[in-house]
């Protein structure tokens, strides 16, 4: 894109945040909406043999391969009944035990499930290879020579936007069921890289994704019958934003505590495949290590390249995670998250030998309400979000990953970048979203969203607004705040942002 393009691009950034408006030109200024689903929850504590609880068992809905929740550091777990048929399989996995599986029907009358420990172990890391030729490369040997390229920037880098990429972020919103929103954008990432943590709150991290192209539809309510208004909530016992963006603190989660980039230690780790081109693993987190040890708890598989022995990806299976700068821990309140991940992770590295994260897909599904057992900064997309089965599905893929220039690494370019990715739009351009292929498969989620108007159409009216109507972007909690100034400050830093950074967006 030429520089002669921007303005028009940004001058849509402010136009009126008018509420949208059906095919008969009538606005929609629904609340939100409850769910019309089963508010009774099955409760019941999971033990061993020895009635000890057990933390981290996944409660799976076998036909749809979907995790609906996990038991707690108490062993307690609950299960919302309005979207589960009587036939349904519910199976029980824990690290360390034999898998259970139970009909809902049946498991509606009980309330203990004991789970029988598995009589073999795995101990450390056991070399299996399926290949012909086996590998002579020591295990231990090989996963500290990929963990070593992994090493952290030092506590000394500035606490700025030392990096940057062409970047691209989707997200589909589902409740019971239901697209209640799809999104699609195209614009600039900034990190200050993987820096070790200067104190437990990991204020020198930074991640920003500021979108220049945004193809979005409607949000809808949580029974997907009308618009949602407000877009986002702050209250106690009712807190939800529906502009949520999990993948940032899950990737940073992973550089902080996943395998090899925070060691070994706190993993069973054992080698499943190795061929001429990579090294495969399965992991899991030690009985015993989380919380204490490690913030996530996890299984999957992580490969490693045969030739360079870096490592080029991580599939979680289920993550569990928790920063300090996410979670303030008391005595009442849970261990475990709310919300359960599975994901895709593959890594880079640019020409100096930075390791960054070049694509992420995963899906998010809501296994308890917040409440006062919670304390997140992350809140869920919609209301009761374990009642209706919330899931947030989102990917992330990042390109021309490298080194920002020197005289904008400073504060002044960070605030700038905070403040404009806090508020984001983008000009919506119909060729540019054919040619990119979708990161998600959203053939649901355009049909589910399409019953409201033509997706396309959708995406035309939300062209140019900000996510947040501009009466709400200074308030709180739906106060209408109409503020021009604020209005033309953001458009202005818009406009100099990508000044800054021509280069990529002319790509």
């Amino acid at each position: 894109m030429r520089r002669l393009l921007l303005p028009l691009l940004l001058g849509l950034a402010w136009r009126g945040g008018a509420a949208p408006v059906d095919a008969g030109g009538e606005a929609f200024v629904a609340e939100v909406a409850p769910a019309a689903a089963d508010t009774a929850a099955w409760r019941a504590v999971i033990t061993d043999e020895g009635g000890r609880p057990l933390l981290g068992v996944y409660i799976i809905h076998k036909g749809l391969s979907r995790l609906l929740t996990t038991s707690d550091i108490d062993g307690e777990c609950r299960l919302y009944g309005g979207r589960l048929l009587p036939t349904d399989t519910i199976l029980f996995q824990g690290i360390g035990y034999r898998s259970r599986a139970h009909a809902w029907r049946e498991l509606r009358g009980m309330s203990v499930v004991v789970m029988e420990e598995l009589r073999v172990s795995l101990e450390g890391v056991v070399v299996t290879s399926t290949a012909r030729r086996r590998s002579l490369v020591d295990p231990g040997v090989l996963l500290d020579a990929a963990a070593a390229k992994l090493k952290k920037l030092s506590r000394r880098t500035p606490p700025y936007c030392n990096f940057q990429g062409r970047a691209r972020y989707e997200k589909i919103t589902e409740y019971l069921h239901r697209t209640l929103e799809y999104r699609r954008e195209a614009g600039l990432f900034f990190t200050s890289g993987d820096a070790t943590p200067a104190d437990e709150w990991d204020s020198r991290f930074c991640a920003y994704f500021v979108p220049a192209f945004s193809a979005r539809s409607y949000n809808l309510t949580n029974n997907g019958e009308d618009t949602l208004s407000p877009l986002y909530l702050t209250a106690a016992g009712a807190r939800f934003d529906a502009g949520t963006r999990k993948v940032f603190t899950l990737l940073r989660a992973v550089q902080l505590y996943a395998p090899l980039f925070a060691g070994t230690a706190a993993y069973e780790i054992t080698a499943i495949e190795t061929n001429e081109r990579e090294y495969v693993y399965a992991f899991a987190t030690r009985p015993g290590a989380y919380p204490g040890r490690t913030k996530i708890t996890c299984r999957g598989r992580l490969t490693i390249d045969y030739a360079s022995r870096s490592l080029t990806s991580i599939s979680f299976d289920y993550i569990d995670y928790q920063l300090y700068r996410q979670v303030l821990l008391g005595e009442r309140r849970k261990d475990a998250s709310p919300f359960s991940t599975r994901a895709e992770v593959t890594f880079g590295r640019d020409g100096e030998g930075h390791c960054f994260v070049a694509s992420c897909r995963q899906e998010t599904s809501w296994k308890d309400n917040l409440g006062e057992e919670f304390v997140l900064v992350e809140q869920p997309s919609r209301l009761d979000p374990a009642r209706g089965g919330l899931v947030e599905r989102e990917a992330f893929s990042c390109a021309d990953y490298g080194a920002v220039a020197a005289r904008l690494r400073d504060r002044a370019t960070r605030t700038k970048i905070h403040f404009v990715q806090r508020n984001p739009t983008g000009h919506y351009d119909e060729g540019l979203f054919r040619r990119l292929p979708p990161l998600l498969d959203d053939e649901k989620a355009r049909a589910d969203l399409s019953r409201l108007m033509p997706i396309e159409q959708q995406f035309e009216r939300n062209s140019g607004r900000g996510y947040y109507p501009e009466n709400l972007q200074k308030g709180f909690n739906g106060v209408e705040r109409d503020d021009p100034a604020f209005r033309e400050t953001l458009y202005l830093s818009r406009l100099q942002l990508f000044e800054l950074f021509p280069a990529i967006l002319e790509q």
